[in-house]
């Protein structure tokens, strides 16, 4: 990996460990990725998954391509809802919130 893709992965595992951690400033020196909530529907079973990812669309492959234990039993998978996120607590608390009783009446009532 060459010296530059080497850092930027230091920084980027930084700023995560941070913002796990809940100290995340926001300033010009942390990376500007967008966390997401991502709502995903089994066109084979009809059930709904809710997770939470940096990269959505990767992510819905990987569950497309059986990679996720918890997932591979519906594929395939589409997407049907996602909301994007400055910071991972943030998305991590409306991927909980989804997973919940109101959280799942809420999504109940989206449009897919």
């Amino acid at each position: 990996m060459p010296f530059n893709g080497l850092w930027l992965s230091l920084v980027e595992r930084c700023v995560r460990d941070a913002e796990v951690v809940g100290s995340n400033p926001t300033s010009p020196t942390t990376l500007s990725r967008m966390f997401h909530v991502y709502v995903l529907r089994s066109e084979k079973t009809g059930r709904r998954y809710v997770g939470s990812s940096q990269d959505p669309e990767k992510r819905l492959g990987e569950h497309n391509n059986g990679q996720s234990l918890a997932t591979r039993h519906g594929a395939p998978w589409k997407l049907i809802h996602h909301e994007e996120f400055p910071t991972r607590s943030e998305a991590v608390r409306r991927e909980r919130f989804y997973k919940t009783g109101k959280g799942r009446e809420a999504l109940d009532q989206l449009p897919e």
